[in-house]
């Protein structure tokens, strides 16, 4: 008798916490069934094609390209710890002071809530600033874009520089 008793608080133990986790992922803005995971899966789709555009833009210095994909309060956070607004960046890129040979992103993992999606991933990338070449060529990045309208848009853009980790020491 004790082992049914046991299954039955089991299986309403597990039903309560099947509940409190689907309410807390609909609060999250996380996609709870699976009606929702199509339209996830193609934000996703349509995103990354978005980030394509943009890695592409960047990989041929395309300024007028870079120009329509930022948002106008966008903040360029770079390795070197510049925080830079889009201007300051496009007139970097415009007059050759920023000069990108290679750009590519990989293993992007997204989070989109509404109007908001998070990117983040590792870029491969050569690129020159004031003729000397930026110190590294594997980073880790955060992009945020924000959906104004029927437009998506890069608002923030933070990178780090992928170093070999320091080795760990037990206490």
């Amino acid at each position: 008798m004790k082992h049914c008793l046991d299954r039955s608080f089991g299986s309403r133990y597990f039903a309560l916490v099947s509940v409190l986790a689907l309410a807390s992922c609909q609060r999250a803005g996380t996609p709870s069934s699976t009606t929702e995971m199509p339209a996830q899966a193609t934000l996703e789709a349509e995103l990354s094609v978005l980030n394509k555009r943009l890695a592409a833009a960047y990989e041929a210095n395309d300024v007028d390209t870079l120009e329509a994909m930022l948002a106008p309060d966008h903040i360029h956070n770079n390795v070197f710890g510049m925080r830079m607004d889009k201007d300051t960046f496009l007139a970097d890129i415009h007059s050759g002071v920023l000069v990108f040979e290679r750009y590519d992103t990989d293993a992007i993992k997204w989070f989109i809530y509404q109007d908001v999606a998070i990117a983040t991933g590792t870029i491969e990338a050569v690129a020159y600033r004031s003729g000397k070449q930026v110190p590294g060529t594997r980073f880790t990045f955060t992009r945020v874009f924000v959906r104004r309208g029927d437009a998506w848009q890069v608002m923030l853009f933070q990178n780090t520089i992928v170093q070999p980790s320091p080795a760990r020491s037990v206490p």
